[in-house]
């Protein structure tokens, strides 16, 4: 199966990111959580996870290039010789992921479950003793972004603002 890995929504002040260096090349195989990509904001450099595993077939995005937040940014199939529908680089296509048919109402996630979230979000709820089980993610096949984890701190608190980081 073909997956569509996007740049994420990276919880900083800009929607855009410049590929520093990729961390794998095609023909790799990745695992879900592993990160694939090392990218550029206007405030620090991040790694960003794979939300699949499989294998890296195609970047769509070359290092120095700048990429919009939730623009693709390589294709990963389950299989490293499986046929797949090549995107042009640079392509602008919409993400093949599925979604959830009940974005509205998604659930949290069961303590068995993989959680999927960005680094963003994973330090925030690091730093703020959030257990990421019980946060919805509303990403890609309910990747947790950092907004997710902010909207959870503000509806537990009762829609008090969320804490800035480091204070």
């Amino acid at each position: 199966m073909k997956h569509t890995i996007i740049l994420p929504d990276l919880g900083q002040t800009t929607s855009e990111a410049k590929i520093v260096r990729w961390l794998k090349k095609p023909g790799d195989k990745v695992s879900m959580g592993e990160p694939l990509v090392e990218v550029e904001t206007d405030k620090a450099t991040l790694e960003v996870e794979s939300f699949v595993g499989g294998y890296l077939r195609q970047k769509l995005v070359e290092e120095e290039e700048v990429a919009t937040a939730m623009a693709p940014i390589a294709i990963l199939t389950d299989h490293p010789d499986e046929p797949y529908d090549q995107a042009p680089a640079g392509s602008s296509d919409k993400p093949a992921i599925p979604q959830s048919p009940k974005l509205e109402t998604p659930t949290p996630k069961s303590a068995a479950e993989t959680v999927t979230a960005v680094p963003a979000a994973r330090s925030l709820a690091k730093e703020l003793g959030i257990d990421l089980n019980s946060v919805v993610g509303t990403g890609p096949r309910g990747l947790i972004t950092k907004n997710d984890v902010e909207r959870f701190v503000a509806e537990k608190e009762g829609s008090k603002p969320p804490p800035e980081p480091g204070s």
